[in-house]
């Protein structure tokens, strides 16, 4: 029954194959209750509008951030979440998504972003969602954590020393 297909395809939740479908729009496919592909589609920002009102969110006020936020927080945070707020960078609202090359969510993405090409390592690209050190009293601590958000590339290979670290017995 087209039905059945059409409510399988929609429980996995497979964007590719959705995709196929919104593209190729076969008739056996379209669900009962709608005239065509359109009215389907047309049914379904409707849902998201209403949703949103429901929610008491304006369509205007409505982002894509507000759904996509962030929850980057050190380890110990979970074991220990008293400690959190010195240890959490800000929740931050990401572009993104599961299926785009930006790929970011509230609880998952990219730890690290790396472009470089063999040959070409000094025009490299690096971000990585905190700092060069994980220790919340550092001064290091999330220092790369805006660039990170904002997706703007730094460097990848690094400059001239800044900072030294010496160890004594």
């Amino acid at each position: 029954h087209p039905e059945n297909r059409f409510l399988e395809v929609k429980r996995i939740r497979a964007p590719a194959e959705v995709a196929r479908l919104l593209d190729t729009r076969p008739a056996g496919w379209l669900p009962p209750g709608h005239a065509d592909w359109q009215a389907l589609q047309l049914a379904a920002v409707d849902r998201a509008i209403a949703a949103l009102q429901d929610a008491g969110t304006p369509l205007a006020q409505a982002t894509w951030g507000q759904r996509n936020t962030a929850g980057v927080a050190h380890p110990i945070s979970m074991a220990v979440p008293a400690l959190r707020p010195w240890l959490a960078a800000p929740a931050d609202q990401l572009a993104g998504d599961a299926h785009m090359p930006r790929v970011a969510g509230p609880k998952f993405g990219q730890s690290e972003r790396l472009v470089v090409s063999p040959g070409r390592e000094e025009e490299g690209l690096y971000n990585m969602p905190g700092g060069q050190s994980g220790h919340p009293l550092s001064p290091f601590f999330l220092t790369g954590h805006g660039a990170w958000v904002d997706g703007k590339p730094t460097p990848l290979l690094p400059g001239a020393a800044r900072y030294t670290l010496r160890l004594h017995p």
